[in-house]
């Protein structure tokens, strides 16, 4: 497990699913964003951990500078866990990835995790995002009001 300090937050993230996502970083000019959710437990006292992710599926749409997610294949995946697990496996965020080193997130990133928040009934007061980019990764969570910490790390420090 890869485990990242947010504020009083920790999240822990499986190497399994963090090696899945980073197959997908933008490393030639040919590839496109990619993306999907984050899936996982909230422990208690403020640790949580991601133990799977779902993949891009041919229901995205995705270009070199965008990736958006097909939300009815994604809710099939949430509920598929969640019934799995007797309801202890939930929705804990989104993952992407940007064509850029060290990735920053766009207005329409933060817009986007936002609605997710504050327009779904949802089993965890908070959510993530994570965007990996070339040489590195942005991670941050967001509650109904606001995205909260956010770290930048570098590839080579995990």
């Amino acid at each position: 497990m890869i485990e990242f300090k947010l504020g009083n937050l920790s999240i822990k993230i499986s190497e399994e699913v963090f090696e899945k996502m980073k197959s997908f970083i933008q490393d030639e000019n040919h590839k496109p964003e990619a993306g999907g959710i984050l899936i996982g437990y909230y422990l208690e006292d403020n640790n949580y951990s991601i133990i799977d992710s779902s993949l891009p599926s041919r229901f995205d749409k995705s270009s070199r500078y965008n990736f958006t997610r097909s939300k009815k294949n994604a809710q099939k995946i949430i509920n598929k866990n969640f019934k799995d697990s007797k309801g202890k496996k939930i929705y804990l965020g989104e993952w992407h990835t940007h064509p850029e080193d060290y990735p920053t997130p766009s207005c329409l990133d933060k817009k986007s995790i936002l609605e997710q928040i504050r327009g779904n009934i949802l089993n965890s007061k908070i959510i993530f995002m994570l965007i990996l980019g070339r040489k590195g990764i942005y991670i941050s969570y967001a509650d109904k009001n606001e995205i909260k910490a956010f770290k930048n790390i570098n590839f080579i420090n995990l």
